[in-house]
């Protein structure tokens, strides 16, 4: 999805990453700019003291003579105009008998806008290889030379630059293609002109300037065995064995901004025509004439100054000529994207299967890292072996697909959050699941104090009920009653706090508020008792001795304060509900037995009852309690015990009742009491009619 969103971009705007690179490229050529003087390159400025010293310009042809005099005493190899001088004027002759004394290379300018026309001058310096290459751009009119300056056979190179959108000169056409004849770029023309030993090189065809040997070839056209990191198209001449000038498929030679701005040496017009400086520095050097006055209106943005001179561009493109170092873009750039691509997907991987967690945060700062290497490895290449490696569709794409991963990673890490959440509701109350997914462990105690109601509730004759069953079926009634407990409870507003085994603790308004959570407590213990009944009373069990005890339920609850929360150290912490009502409920749950009766209810649960939904069944001392405590049973328990047909004769329901009334009569007449004091230390066990 990363890729396709890549080539979804290059598809629908091209330009904007491709202008991304170019302005990084500017970023590389700004900071990787040699502070190395150069010599080899010597700019003669008509700058602004220039103008004020000589006029106005343009001046007169007599001032340009005597300028290219002083240049050649001075010892320049070659004289480079960066100035067109397309109309014929009074003192061409003078300006040319000046050339003649040194070689000397001119500009002159083509219009590659069909809109724009122009035909001044004579177009002059034609490659000696005839015809044009199919990627030279086509020039529609130029600004050539005054017909008499061409006497003297200079070499002649056009100026003309290729403006980005965002105004700044990076590449020029090496070529331009006009009327069927090639034409190089001046920078081309200074260097072939500074390999030819005089001025008296044969010309081609009639020209009136000297015919550069530069020749043309396509790597679409060599085969199999071009490198791939050959460029699209390029230059050679007889003149430079050896040399390649790389294109790309264009036609255009990238710029090397590889000389900082003030590296290059230059000397004001002005003072070469006063006698006012050592010419010293012109000796052998390549001098290039040129405007940098704002009158004059030869300004262009480069990567290293928003207002520069156009002349800079070809003072940097000779350098790199000199140097050998001409930046280009491999023809299978785009093959090599795919393989960075596939390799940084490959880390990418890497890190998101890298155990740990953490990784959907890790991911996009991962792919960041590598967006930045990918730039910094461009700008590299482009530095230090002139390769110039498109590099924002790669940076993209990992952008891209390590926040895609990232959001993989989140969307799994929630996924496992919400298992983990529901995996910890079902082992733990779920409040308490909720508030441990939402905090860091800790070995704090964390704990508070509620008023609550318990439930405690355990199956009665499980023991002996696993002892005679096989293991599947054991586990399988404790599945059914757990699921029925906590429907149960939870459909009251309670939570089941504990499940061990076959018995089950349940509290109210322990972890939210709930005025009426004794009332609650009761009618859970009331539904659980009858929802459980037919789970319980099928499961019967028959041995060779003899008829067993059935199984049943008996059911403890109380109310009061209770210290709810956690506790132990970080690693392993314990959740629970601690205190008096807790520990009664679980005594009375053990009465149940006892007393033949399947809830019984404390002291502070029962007051908080309607007085005629509960019966006293007088005052006991409960194990582990050191005072007596009144017990109490729901109105009309009698109902709730279940009938079992293995015991003698069955009785109604209103024989039940009865019996209900009858013990409530024992009960009142005092003998509880004395049977309470009898059991303190021990119990005895009564069948579930001997009520």
């Amino acid at each position: 999805m990363a890729a396709a969103a890549v080539a979804m971009v290059q598809w629908l705007a091209p330009s904007a990453l491709s202008q991304l690179e170019a302005m990084a490229g500017d970023v590389a050529w700004r900071t990787g700019a040699t502070q190395r003087p150069e010599r080899r390159v010597v700019v003669v400025d008509i700058d602004e003291a220039s103008l004020r010293a000589n006029g106005p310009w343009p001046w007169p042809r007599t001032a340009m003579a005597d300028l290219a005099e002083r240049l050649a005493r001075a010892g320049a190899a070659v004289q480079v105009y960066d100035i067109g001088f397309p109309d014929p004027r009074p003192g061409d002759a003078a300006l040319a008998a000046a050339w003649s004394r040194r070689p000397v290379v001119l500009g002159q300018l083509f219009s590659l806008d069909t809109t724009v026309t122009p035909e001044a001058g004579t177009i002059a310096g034609r490659l000696a290889a005839s015809g044009c290459p199919e990627f030279a751009p086509k020039g529609h009119g130029a600004y050539g030379t005054a017909a008499e300056l061409l006497t003297v056979r200079p070499a002649v190179g056009h100026m003309t630059p290729r403006i980005e959108g965002d105004g700044v000169v990076r590449q020029l056409p090496a070529l331009i293609c006009h009327r069927g004849a090639a034409y190089s770029s001046l920078s081309l023309a200074a260097l072939w002109r500074l390999a030819q030993p005089d001025q008296d090189t044969e010309a081609a065809s009639a020209d009136p300037a000297l015919a550069p040997d530069w020749q043309w070839h396509v790597a679409a056209e060599q085969g199999v065995g071009t490198s791939p990191l050959a460029p699209a198209a390029w230059l050679s001449s007889p003149s430079f064995p050896g040399l390649v000038v790389p294109l790309d498929e264009r036609g255009n030679l990238r710029v090397p901004y590889r000389v900082d701005r003030k590296a290059i040496a230059s000397i004001s017009a002005a003072k070469v025509l006063a006698g006012d400086t050592d010419t010293a520095l012109l000796k052998g050097a390549v001098v290039v004439v040129g405007a940098t006055a704002f009158g004059v209106g030869d300004v262009v943005a480069t990567p290293h100054a928003a207002v520069a001179a156009g002349l800079e561009v070809h003072v940097q493109t000779l350098v790199g000529l000199l140097d050998r170092r001409i930046p280009y873009e491999p023809r299978m750039a785009r093959l090599l994207q795919v393989l960075a691509g596939v390799a940084l997907a490959g880390i990418l991987l890497l890190v998101a299967v890298r155990p740990g967690g953490r990784n959907a945060q890790r991911l996009p700062a991962v792919g960041l890292a590598l967006a930045l290497l990918v730039w910094l490895a461009s700008s590299a290449s482009l530095l230090g072996a002139d390769l110039w490696l498109p590099w924002a569709p790669v940076a993209l794409f990992v952008l891209a697909a390590a926040g895609a991963l990232a959001i993989v990673e989140h969307g799994i890490t929630l996924l496992q959050r919400e298992r983990l959440s529901a995996h910890l509701g079902a082992y733990l109350p779920r409040p308490v699941a909720q508030r441990l997914m939402s905090s860091d462990p800790t070995g704090r105690i964390q704990v508070e104090e509620r008023d609550v109601s318990v439930l405690v509730a355990d199956i009665r004759n499980f023991s002996a009920f696993a002892a005679h069953r096989p293991a599947e079926e054991t586990v399988a009634l404790l599945h059914a009653f757990s699921s029925i407990a906590v429907d149960v409870v939870e459909r009251h507003g309670g939570v089941v706090e504990r499940v061990a085994g076959d018995s089950i603790l349940a509290v109210w308004n322990a972890f939210s508020q709930c005025e009426a959570h004794p009332e609650q407590a009761m009618a859970a213990a009331r539904e659980l008792l009858s929802a459980t009944r037919t789970l319980l009373t099928s499961n019967r069990l028959e041995t060779d001795g003899g008829l067993v005890q059935p199984l049943a339920l008996g059911i403890g609850l109380e109310s009061g304060t209770a210290i709810v929360g956690s506790f132990g150290p970080a690693r392993r912490r314990a959740h629970a509900a601690l205190g008096e009502p807790v520990s009664i409920a679980s005594r009375l749950q053990e009465m149940t037995i006892d007393l033949s009766v399947p809830i019984l209810a404390g002291p502070r649960l029962a007051a908080a009852l309607r007085a005629d939904s509960t019966e006293s069944l007088g005052e006991y001392l409960l194990e582990g309690l050191g005072r007596h405590c009144r017990i109490y049973a729901p109105a009309g328990w009698a109902e709730l015990v279940p009938v079992d047909p293995g015991w003698a004769t069955a009785a109604t329901a209103g024989e039940r009742q009865s019996e209900s009334r009858a013990w409530t009569r024992w009960n009142h007449s005092g003998l509880m009491s004395a049977v309470a004091a009898g059991r303190s230390s021990s119990r005895s066990r009564f069948g579930p009619r001997n009520a």
